[in-house]
């Protein structure tokens, strides 16, 4: 029998080959991102069609992959016949989570072929915290590159293509931008954004020559007040859709619930319409009630992040930090509270009356304390857009005084980080550059 795909949405799917099921990144209902994000289309696939997997791969923690709320709903006697397979990481937060909610773990190494069902096999490798995986069958192959962004994917993936060897049969990759890409009003920049998408799924469609391909992981629409515009410049799947057909390899676009026999063609066109008839209904964002966070609220959210910083860190290390200058502070409005404050990575809340004028970007409570709560509060931020910029460039001295705890949340710690080269390189050197580049008014 030949290898057969079932959508489940965004990203996820459940792969179904030689008796064996392998489901890639779930994410079935709900918001993510602090509640930035939403589903474009709605899932067919349920908690209990989990019955019968056997394996889950998650990608990455990011919650359109691995959604802590969705996998909970998985009845527990379907969860202890699964077993989740995730990249092998110092912080073993994902596996631990799993292990607890009943799952059976297998960590993978980097570049380790792990042999699932006789002929069927998977490769993990990881990119930063994202990780794409090599799917092989008897009848097929299958590269998942979900939205891995590697620094140069002009030479990155010719790189993978030689490491991998095999022919690619299936390629899935992101096909729209999936974070803050301007200001309401900047849709040109937006587009940009979307450009950049077009040209990566270009070099990969050069550079793996697949027979067929997916473009994927990104049916979603930025369903709040404040990112509600970036939906204005991405790539719609008819735009993705009509630019490639008729051109390289099959363009095929699954909708939640198709069954698509690999190596067929497939009558995308359904689909595409489907998910624009969807795309139309999100005319205005949703509504939400999110309660302001009081000042002294966020003043003590913010002396718990620092307190646990220098708990987790070494003093001298935090000090180099410091004289570096590479943590310049950021002045920040917080819209509903109607005031600005200066905030520092190494030091916290330090000025509670800037005026608006003075400010670098502005957002609201909640997702500041969003910010200051969780170690990955300043990478949701930039991902669900909830921001806008006042002085450009201001988005990168904002994650920049959040680095430290970016770091701790994955099991590093700054003195380590400060002897690898590549981390200096990037964060002390490169970055802090491009920063002054971008904005010399700060």
């Amino acid at each position: 029998m030949n290898d057969q795909i079932v959508w489940i949405n965004h990203a996820g799917f459940d792969l179904r080959s030689q008796g064996v099921r392998l489901v890639c990144d779930p994410w079935l209902e709900g918001q993510a991102f602090n509640d930035g994000w939403d589903l474009a289309s709605p899932s067919s696939f349920r908690y209990s069609d989990f019955e019968g997997v056997d394996f889950i791969w998650f990608s990455h923690e990011h919650p359109d992959h691995f959604n802590p709320r969705n996998i909970k709903k998985i009845p527990e006697n379907i969860r202890q016949n699964i077993t989740v397979l995730f990249q092998r990481t110092k912080d073993r937060r994902v596996a631990i989570f799993c292990e607890k909610a009943g799952f059976h773990v297998r960590e993978l190494a980097d570049w380790e072929r792990v042999h699932l069902k006789p002929g069927v096999f998977i490769t993990c490798t990881t990119v930063a915290n994202d990780s794409f995986s090599f799917i092989e069958t008897p009848q097929h192959t299958y590269l998942n590159l979900n939205d891995c962004a590697p620094a140069n994917p002009a030479s990155y993936w010719p790189r993978i293509a030689k490491r991998i060897r095999r022919p690619v049969d299936v390629l899935l990759t992101q096909f729209s931008y999936a974070n803050w890409a301007g200001n309401p009003g900047e849709t040109e920049t937006m587009r940009r954004c979307a450009a950049e998408k077009r040209g990566w799924i270009d070099i990969q469609l050069r550079t793996f020559r697949p027979k067929q391909w997916i473009p994927f992981a990104s049916y979603v629409w930025f369903c709040r007040t404040e990112n509600f515009h970036l939906n204005e410049g991405v790539n719609t799947i008819a735009s993705i859709f009509s630019s490639y057909r008729g051109r390289g390899p099959e363009c095929v676009v699954l909708y939640p619930g198709d069954v698509w026999a690999v190596g067929d063609s497939f009558a995308s066109e359904q689909s595409v319409d489907r998910y624009m008839r969807d795309l139309a209904s999100h005319a205005k964002p949703l509504e939400f009630a999110s309660a302001s966070v009081a000042l002294h609220d966020l003043e003590s959210l913010c002396d718990r992040q620092q307190e646990k910083i220098r708990r987790e860190n070494g003093s001298w290390a935090l000090g180099l930090l410091a004289r570096s200058g590479v943590m310049k502070p950021v002045n920040l409005f917080i819209r509903d509270l109607g005031l600005g404050i200066t905030y520092s990575g190494l030091r916290g809340i330090t000025n509670r009356n800037v005026p608006a004028s003075q400010c670098h970007m502005e957002l609201s409570s909640d997702s500041l304390a969003d910010v200051f709560r969780f170690g990955y509060g300043s990478d949701t931020l930039m991902v669900n857009g909830r921001f806008r910029e006042l002085v450009p460039g201001a988005r990168l001295v904002f994650i920049r005084n959040f680095l430290v705890q970016r770091y701790n949340d994955h099991g590093e710690r700054i003195p380590s980080l400060l002897m690898k080269p590549s981390f200096m390189k990037f964060h002390l050197s490169g970055l802090f550059k491009r920063q002054n580049a971008l904005n010399q008014g700060m």
